[in-house]
């Protein structure tokens, strides 16, 4: 019995057909997440990813993945929470979509670790969608630009051994 269990399931992968569909307006991010891999030694295709607006998802969560596992076999859907204003720029906006293609194909979990200067380690940290956006707030009333940040963060979702920068001591 479990050797046609075994033979049923080996068939179902190989008839997997990945879908791919992503709502134009997101499609930018896609493209520079797979520019930034490329970069950085990882080839992705337009292939198995869903991406689609969720109302219905709990309010306190931006977006989801359904799965970090590295398996291709699986289809990938990221679900964004469109009406919560989980995004106020367009770089909290790729934050986030960065963040949940990280779940879905680089296999990457959730980190709170912090850099010496207390910023978060990873753009794969829970919550945090400002790690590389302007200041909301500035101090003093001066403008702030976290922009200069974005590439160490890139580094580091695709290589989590990306050395600390100079500016995170």
């Amino acid at each position: 019995m479990s050797l046609f269990a075994f033979s049923v399931a080996c068939k179902k992968k190989q008839n997997f057909v990945p879908v791919y569909n992503v709502p134009a307006v997101l499609e930018p991010y896609i493209d520079s997440f797979i520019a930034e891999g490329a970069r950085r030694g990882h080839i992705f295709k337009k292939e198995n990813l869903i991406m689609q607006y969720d109302k219905t998802m709990d309010g306190a969560l931006c977006g989801s993945c359904n799965s970090t596992s590295l398996d291709a076999n699986i289809q990938k859907i990221i679900s964004i929470y469109k009406d919560n204003p989980c995004w106020t720029d367009n770089p909290e906006l790729e934050t986030l979509i960065f963040h949940e293609l990280g779940h879905c194909f680089l296999g990457r979990s959730h980190t709170s670790e912090s850099l010496p200067n207390r910023d978060p380690k990873s753009i794969m940290v829970p919550g945090n969608l400002g790690i590389y956006s302007p200041c909301i707030y500035p101090i003093g009333g001066q403008p702030c630009d976290n922009s200069f940040k974005r590439t160490y963060y890139l580094d580091e979702l695709f290589d989590s051994n990306t050395p600390t920068p100079g500016w995170a001591h």
